[in-house]
């Protein structure tokens, strides 16, 4: 605690010496001033001058922190497009935007696509090949998609994930 201080009153002393040098220097030329004033001066000066001069920690920060604009920050499935494209598509489900659950089904009929060009991938199940057909049939008033519900989600793109990336966890 004394080892703060300790430029603190150092600070004040410079500030008040230097005070008293003016008052001693207006008397030489026959300028009278009371004590108190340029005293309280040279403390406020010296004051003035520590806390410039300290570099006090501060309990916040004042700036942002960076952001981490690295692809594959989280997850090893981040650095796959299609899902990336689908977490983009569920993340935009929003009242404000839309999103139907007949373009859910779409884009998961078309990470479904690009899976069956590899020869090892196991096939779909009946519920995730009749929920594709039903979201790419021409006649979509009649043939309408019901809703996903999370589960059922997760179920699918743990389906449609490649083998052991998704299921490690």
């Amino acid at each position: 605690m004394m080892r703060n201080l300790l430029p603190l009153l150092w600070r004040l002393g410079v500030g008040v010496g230097i005070a008293l040098l003016v008052v001693g220097v207006f008397t030489l030329f026959d300028l009278l001033i009371p004590l108190p004033v340029p005293i309280a001066l040279g403390f406020a000066g010296g004051t003035i001058w520590w806390i410039t001069r300290s570099e006090a920690s501060r309990a916040d920060e004042l700036d942002a922190p960076e952001l981490d604009l690295d692809v594959d920050y989280a997850l090893p499935h981040s650095r796959d497009m299609r899902v990336r494209r689908l977490e983009d598509l569920v993340h935009g489900a929003q009242p404000s935007r839309r999103m139907t659950s007949r373009g859910l089904a779409r884009t998961l009929g078309d990470v479904a696509d690009e899976r069956a060009h590899d020869p090892e991938a196991p096939p779909l199940s009946a519920g995730l090949t009749r929920l594709i057909a039903e979201s790419r049939h021409p006649d979509a008033e009649n043939h309408p998609v019901g809703p996903i519900d999370r589960r059922t989600l997760h179920r699918y793109l743990r389906e449609l994930a490649a083998a052991g990336e998704e299921r490690d966890r």
